[in-house]
């Protein structure tokens, strides 16, 4: 159980690290949802099920949707406005 919990922390800082230092904005949202399934897993083993599933569906659902959609409009490099290109 000890190694399992190590490797959750090393899942953790391995996806934080993935969003510092992303090569490409959509690898920075497989970063945060790797760190977020690392806490999960972390908490479930602290006994901790519902603040696992809390995080699990508050963040993964709600947060991760804006981070996707804000990453759509930065990487669009030629974005349309009405149909004309700006």
């Amino acid at each position: 159980m000890a190694y399992f919990v190590l490797f959750l922390g090393l899942c953790f800082v391995l996806g934080g690290l993935v969003v510092a230092y992303n090569p490409s904005l959509c690898s920075g949202e497989v970063g945060l949802v790797l760190a977020s399934i690392a806490v999960c897993g972390w908490l479930l083993s602290l006994g901790v099920s519902f603040m696992s599933l809390v995080l699990f569906m508050v963040y993964l659902g709600g947060m991760s949707v804006d981070y996707v959609y804000s990453l759509s409009l930065v990487a669009d490099p030629f974005r349309r406005l009405g149909g004309i290109g700006c």
